[in-house]
């Protein structure tokens, strides 16, 4: 599950992102500290985490513990005008000093929709369900709901009536909150195991079950196919970076086996699952790659849609299919730029409908100057739209001319991630390649992304 966190002197869990946005309540970043300082360093927190287009506030998973779903209301109790057991009306001032009352689901309802979409999910993979007897076909852990109402008193939940739709033990009303700060880990985990309406022992979940429990809240990033019986999940480091993804023109550089192309096709999965309607298009240089990428998107059972919604091309692919043709390289001095130019001229009269929201490219280094200035021409935003560029600039299979990103139109600066982790080789063998590699690069220019010594990474 990666490596633990250490705040002051102790371990804590792995809560993601490693730090809880900007427009979170004060009780969702109140409760955020609790459960990354309290909890044991063998749990995964997430914060809003995308599940099927829903946004639970906290989802708590514990190998000896199980799935907690939570939500946490900053509802004062003077300001709910009426209640029951499906729904909330609860008046809020606007920016502009203005009053309106607005519907919600209630805390638990919410939370019991999540639950209902999830638990569907889990049961779908055997490592997850009994696989025989009274209980075969249901998981072999428990999973709650629960919610904290960070500004609403025990007691004045008994006097506004609200008890008896938000009772204990599955709510925890502001006093408890406060409470959990200082309780030990024990405390808490006790406390939160009461929200279980329905808990029982079961053997510690394993690495695998874990995974695949994870790939199923996050199908976008699983590595390897999304229909195995077992799921195979990103590690700490992968996921954080994952989650950490925005819009815009992004690089990630990183040694051969550092996880690039997991991240890579991490983005085209979230963007073909979130976003209906737009245009994903991958690029690499290597016909292989890109056959190799298509497969594991486009022939996946489970998402039928990737195969709609993300275009995977080589680059002189993309090329022919834009300009009907190919340039002869025999009639052409330096054909990578030549063909550079005929494809923008071609890409600038494409009508904006025809161009791509997210363009995606792997194997940047294999790449020519001019070939990036297509992939910016091609966006529909060319200065903000979503661009993902990931290279390994030790490998100089092609001789490529040096250039800057801001030449070709790319915003890198403060927009660059290196991927130090290394999943494919061992020290051993990274040393020596270091080793053989240095020499022939004394002296070389400076490459468009930072070399990488995978030694000291």
């Amino acid at each position: 599950m990666g490596q633990p966190l250490l705040f002051w002197g102790r371990i804590m869990a792995i809560v993601i992102p490693d730090s809880i946005p900007a427009k979170a309540s004060q009780g969702e970043e109140r409760l955020y500290r609790i459960l990354r300082d309290r909890l044991p360093d063998d749990f995964c927190v997430w914060y809003e985490p995308d599940v099927n287009g829903s946004y639970p506030d906290f989802i708590i998973l514990g190998p000896s513990f199980g799935l907690l779903i939570l939500e946490v209301k900053g509802w004062y109790a003077g300001s709910i005008e009426d209640a029951n057991s499906n729904y909330f009306r609860v008046r809020r001032r606007g920016d502009g000093g203005e009053e309106s009352v607005q519907s919600h689901l209630s805390p638990l309802r919410q939370g019991h929709q999540y639950y209902g979409s999830v638990a569907d999910k889990l049961k779908e993979y055997a490592i997850l369900t009994h696989t025989s007897g009274d209980l075969q076909g249901k998981l072999t852990f428990p999973i709650g709901v629960g919610a904290v109402m960070s500004n609403i008193t025990t007691a004045q939940a008994h006097a506004e009536n609200l008890y008896t739709l938000l009772p204990h033990p599955q709510v925890a009303y502001r006093e408890e909150l406060t409470g959990w700060e200082s309780i030990s880990t024990e405390a808490l985990l006790d406390r939160l195991k009461a929200m279980f309406k329905v808990n029982f022992a079961f053997p510690p979940l394993t690495e695998a079950q874990l995974g695949t429990i994870k790939g199923v809240l996050y199908p976008e990033r699983v590595v390897g196919p999304l229909d195995a019986s077992v799921l195979t999940y990103m590690d700490l480091a992968q996921e954080r970076l994952a989650a950490e993804l925005r819009e815009g023109h992004r690089l990630f550089c990183g040694v051969a086996g550092s996880g690039k192309t997991v991240i890579l096709l991490a983005r085209a999965r979230y963007l073909a699952n979130r976003l209906q309607g737009q245009r994903v298009l991958i690029l690499c240089f290597n016909l292989t790659l890109a056959a190799y990428l298509r497969s594991i998107l486009h022939e996946d059972s489970k998402n039928p849609h990737y195969r709609e919604r993300i275009e995977v091309c080589h680059f002189h692919g993309w090329a022919h299919s834009l300009l009907g043709y190919l340039p002869n390289p025999d009639h052409v001095q330096d054909y990578d730029q030549f063909l550079g130019k005929q494809l923008q001229k071609a890409i600038a009269e494409l009508p904006r409908e025809e161009k791509w929201d997210s363009i995606l490219v792997d194997e940047a280094h294999t790449f020519a100057p001019d070939w990036f200035k297509c992939c910016v021409a091609a966006l529909k935003d060319s200065k903000n739209g979503d661009l993902m560029i990931v290279s390994d600039a030790n490998q100089r299979l092609y001789k490529r001319q040096p250039f800057t990103w801001s030449s070709v139109g790319i915003k890198a600066k403060g927009r660059t991630k290196k991927l130090s982790q290394n999943y494919r080789n061992t020290q051993q063998i990274l040393t020596a390649a270091w080793d053989t590699l240095r020499p022939a690069m004394a002296g070389a220019e400076e490459p468009p992304l930072h070399e990488l010594n995978p030694i000291r990474l």
